[in-house]
């Protein structure tokens, strides 16, 4: 039996509803009085009731309901939510503070309830370090009907009450009372319910961790509070490590100046490119370049905010964190410091700090181009202008893509690139079929395909100048519905694969090959290796022929293939 397909599940939601409808009958003449321990209790249930069907769903799909014991663990799930989430909230009953964090607790739930129950995403730290970088543009993007209601009926209705409700205190012994002694049996009494199904809570805990992030508001509070502690810790003080940074004769002896393209793409997934085996040739001009594709490659983090970051510094995935990241140079700074110049070029939300020291042009900068729409820039409009850029000297240029993003896929290109249909036109990917999403999205492809083959037309244009050669990379990849899953940015230990393996494709002109010494054939045969964003920096270090005491040649995908002469 599955319960959440069963009469427990379809009642929790009835409740739901029959709940909200209530209020907004009774909201006119709501007018109540009660003491603030049973504000606690009350508002605690309707975070349980409301604000937590994901929580249920997965909880109880974790577990086959083929005993009573099992019944029971299921069941025991509700009274046990109820009692931590009343445990915090009677923490938070102050006078003068619970109503505004009432209201904080309820509006932030809408939110997370919403994109929890739409898209199976997970409300942790770095999901809302995403949210506090995703600028107005991403947002827009994410606004709709469904989103709105979630916020009206859940967040602000509730709130409203919250605010007309009368709280009556009693002395300060009194409240003392009031909140230790509930607040001490919540405890106890959620650890003897532990205690009494504790092979069902073990294995639930240890084996289904990503589950606790979907319980609402404990889940994103516990996230709010790891973000503000991180940040907290600023001013950063940055560690200028780059400071050795010098070119080698790999770059010196080039016979013309070096020109390096990295793309960095947004949201595309290796198991759609026509590259990898896709069963739709999503890539078909890409296929006639002289490329590398690199077939097994992974990324550090399920979302740009720490993937980004991430793959620009010198620390590897198990010892990245975004606040040691924040306190030292990163690739950039060691490409600029060795007398390379850098530009950044952006049609996303931004660099997250990987770009603070070198040349940066925001998405603003692009809205002239023939390739904006109604502030909504195509990738093309990267390459605008973009000779008007070059130096003269050795240069590196980083071109960060609003690629596939989502759940807006189908504004991601023009309607000359509509070559699946019918597509999902709305942000709502719930609302469409399988077949409209993954038409969408595999459309994103079929462009970034005709952006890249773009790029490398154009730097084919500038060999008579210069040494050219173009890498490209996904910062993540993305859910299209699998296991109810959409989106990306799930916690990097339990996210589906399809969020963490992205493409990675490596093209140079002949000439950069034989002036730095590079084999084709030699990096035609690492195309099978595994790699991943761990391998960025010291890559481009050992390309750009940068030394420095931080380059690991170990971790240079080039170096196997790089004759020193």
């Amino acid at each position: 039996m599955n319960l959440p397909n069963n009469l427990a599940f379809k009642s929790l939601y009835n409740t739901q509803l029959a709940f909200l409808l209530l209020m907004r009958q009774r909201l006119d003449s709501f007018s109540v009085q009660i003491p603030g321990q049973y504000f606690s209790l009350g508002l605690s249930l309707v975070f349980v009731l409301l604000f937590n069907k994901s929580f249920f769903f997965e909880a109880w799909n974790t577990q086959a309901i083929d005993s009573l014991s099992a019944a029971l663990f299921a069941i025991s799930l509700v009274p046990l939510l109820w009692l931590l989430t009343f445990f915090l909230i009677n923490l938070l009953c102050i006078p003068g503070l619970v109503k505004p964090v009432s209201v904080f607790l309820l509006l932030g739930g809408a939110f997370a309830a919403h994109f929890m129950d739409t898209y199976g995403v997970v409300i942790d730290k770095e999901m809302l370090r995403n949210v506090w970088e995703t600028d107005t543009k991403e947002a827009k993007g994410l606004i709709n009907l469904h989103l709105i209601g979630y916020i009206f009926f859940l967040g602000v209705l509730p709130s409203l009450m919250v605010v007309k409700t009368r709280i009556l205190w009693g002395s300060f012994w009194q409240e003392l009372r009031n909140r230790t002694v509930p607040t001490g049996l919540s405890l106890i009494i959620s650890l003897l319910l532990i205690l009494s199904l504790s092979d069902y809570y073990s294995s639930f805990f240890r084996n289904h961790k990503e589950v606790r992030f979907l319980a609402n508001p404990l889940g994103f509070v516990n996230a709010g509070v790891s973000l503000l502690k991180e940040n907290s810790q600023r001013p950063v003080v940055i560690n200028p490590i780059s400071h050795d940074a010098q070119l080698g004769t790999g770059t010196i002896r080039q016979t013309k100046p070096l020109l390096i393209i990295f793309v960095v793409g947004e949201t595309a997934r290796a198991a759609n490119f026509g590259l990898n085996g896709y069963q739709r040739n999503t890539t078909p001009l890409l296929a006639q370049k002289d490329i590398i594709n690199f077939n097994h490659f992974s990324s550090c983090g399920t979302s740009t905010a720490v993937s980004l970051p991430c793959m620009f510094s010198a620390l590897a995935r198990s010892e990245y964190s975004d606040g040691k990241a924040k306190t030292q140079h990163g690739l950039l700074d060691f490409i600029s410091t060795a007398g390379i110049d850098v530009l950044w070029r952006d049609n996303n939300s931004g660099c997250k700090g990987t770009c603070d020291r070198v040349v940066y042009e925001s998405p603003d900068e692009l809205v002239s181009s023939a390739n904006c729409k109604d502030g909504n820039c195509y990738d093309e409009a990267l390459l605008d202008k973009l000779s008007n850029k070059l130096t003269g000297r050795n240069q590196f240029i980083v071109l960060h893509q609003n690629g596939s993003h989502g759940p807006a896929y189908d504004q991601r290109y023009p309607d000359s690139m509509r070559v699946y249909q019918p597509v999902c036109s709305t942000n709502k990917l719930q609302d469409c079929s399988t077949e409209e999403v993954v038409n969408a999205y595999d459309n994103t492809i079929r462009y970034t395909d005709y952006f890249l083959s773009k790029v490398i037309d154009w730097l084919t244009n500038q060999q008579s100048a210069y040494n050219t050669a173009m890498v490209y990379v996904s910062d993540h990849g993305e859910s299209l519905g699998e296991n109810n899953l959409y989106l990306h940015g799930m916690p990097y230990a339990f996210a589906p694969e399809h969020q963490k393996n992205v493409p990675f494709i490596f093209w140079a002109s002949s000439n950069f090959y034989r002036d730095r010494g590079l084999s084709k054939e030699c990096l035609a045969g690492l195309k099978n290796k595994e790699f991943s964003h761990d391998n960025i920096f010291h890559s481009f270090l050992g390309l750009l022929d940068i030394r420095t005491k931080y380059y690991q040649p170990n971790l240079d995908i080039y170096a196997p293939c790089i004759s020193h002469h």
